[in-house]
């Protein structure tokens, strides 16, 4: 049984929980991350042996040009690999082939531009009463083929649906942004940023907490039959893991917390990831989407030589129904709808495939799924989430990311270092 007091614990080691352990422990604090797995990174994980290039399992891209995890790459001697997605755009109608942005019919880019145009303006709009992003374009004049692309270019992208998202959180987040535009890969894999990063820092793998007991005079958390002590402690934890009590906090979070907390919608996330014995797809092949159920694929290989895998990645309820199927159908749905995009038959497609692999985040148990999103209605509860209880419980990770960009890793940084900040303040 663990005997020795800390000024802080952090639960968690995700991007979140390594940003606040080390803050912490850079301002001589005596501080103890706990880690449910047996690993760091939370949803980042990168795979070394899938194909020739580490391979995202997870979180993959940072998302802007000015995000605070650039500075996080120069200072580890990393590289970054940039890729354009939207702005590249292959897109299908329904079971059609996959055509580049400048070759699809002037409606359809008509329509795109629009859309964008109007998910943009949102960043200047005055929406007296909250709304899903549906009913917002809805009230534009589109009709449902553009509420179907915009489902899946623009929704799917926060891990949920188009009605179940929260203009004012949109709203919220456009004018908090400070990321910039521009998109793009770690050369090394984001575990190899991680691991830099979180070099020197205390931690315990394999130690799920059960029990938060707090109060004024400060913390215990118990991890099975191990017990750890602390002045403060910062929550890190995905809010599914939150959400279903796998912590026990004694007493109970304030009632207002709890309502914050309840309140985010949490969906399923799904990779389908496929190594071909070449490359048969266009160089600048960068992003490619449809309305079906394998909605969104790209080149995770980008920029690389003798990269020939392609990924689908979805979300919410097309995650459910690709994460309902054995592995063996699932991964064979992804190959028939790819054929159709890239107009290649199926049968062919399955020869030269040389290995494939699922990736459900929803049936992960310290995850539970993808990002948090907020319903319409609940635009407020990042904010409550987010703020301290006492001078004792701090919390972070990506869905408290109020005052940046939530869904990202550079949000989820962010947030470790604004609950660190609260914690040394307090």
């Amino acid at each position: 049984m663990a005997e020795k007091q800390y000024d802080a614990l952090v639960i968690g080691a995700g991007a979140a929980g390594l940003a606040a352990g080390r803050a912490l422990v850079d301002a001589g604090r005596a501080v103890l991350l706990l880690e449910a797995r047996t690993r760091i990174g939370g949803r980042v994980h990168t795979d070394e042996s899938f194909a020739e290039f580490p391979l995202e399992m997870g979180a993959e891209f940072i998302h802007g040009d000015r995000a605070a995890t650039h500075d996080l790459v120069r200072r580890a001697g990393l590289s970054v690999i940039p890729v354009v997605r939207l702005g590249n755009l292959w897109w299908a109608e329904s079971e059609a082939r996959a055509i580049t942005h400048s070759a699809l019919p002037q409606s359809v880019r008509e329509r795109l531009r629009g859309l964008i145009g109007d998910y943009e303006a949102l960043a200047e709009a005055d929406l007296p009463v909250d709304m899903s992003l549906g009913t917002y374009l809805r009230g534009r004049g589109w009709d449902e083929d553009a509420l179907r692309m915009t489902d899946v270019l623009l929704a799917q992208t926060c891990c949920a649906g188009i009605d179940t998202l929260s203009c004012h959180d949109l709203i919220r987040e456009k004018r908090a942004d400070r990321a910039g535009s521009g998109e793009a890969r770690i050369g090394e894999g984001y575990s190899a940023l991680l691991r830099w990063y979180s070099r020197d820092l205390p931690l315990r793998l394999a130690a799920p907490a059960n029990v938060l007991q707090w109060g004024d005079s400060g913390v215990e958390v118990r991890c099975g039959v191990d017990v750890y002590r602390a002045r403060a402690c910062i929550v890190t934890v995905p809010v599914s893991v939150l959400q279903r009590g796998d912590i026990r906090f004694a007493p109970a979070l304030p009632q207002e917390k709890r309502r914050a907390l309840q309140a985010f919608g949490f969906e399923a996330a799904t990779k389908l990831i496929y190594r071909f014995r070449e490359k048969f797809w266009p160089d600048d092949l960068t992003y490619m989407a449809h309305p079906g159920i394998t909605a969104r694929w790209w080149t995770p290989g980008y920029g690389r030589a003798q990269a020939a895998v392609l990924c689908a990645y979805v979300t919410a309820g097309r995650a459910r129904q690709v994460d309902a199927l054995s592995q063996k159908d699932a991964l064979a749905l992804g190959l028939r709808e790819l054929g159709v995009l890239l107009a290649r038959p199926a049968a062919w497609l399955e020869r030269e495939c040389v290995a494939a692999k699922r990736v459900s985040w929803a049936q992960e148990r310290y995850t539970g799924g993808g990002y948090a999103h907020v319903p319409p209605g609940a635009a407020a509860c990042r904010e409550i989430l987010a703020q301290p209880v006492g001078a004792v419980l701090f919390f972070a990770g990506e869905a408290t990311a109020f005052d940046s960009n939530p869904q990202t890793v550079h949000g989820a940084l962010e947030s470790g270092w604004r609950a660190a900040r609260a914690c040394l303040g307090a």
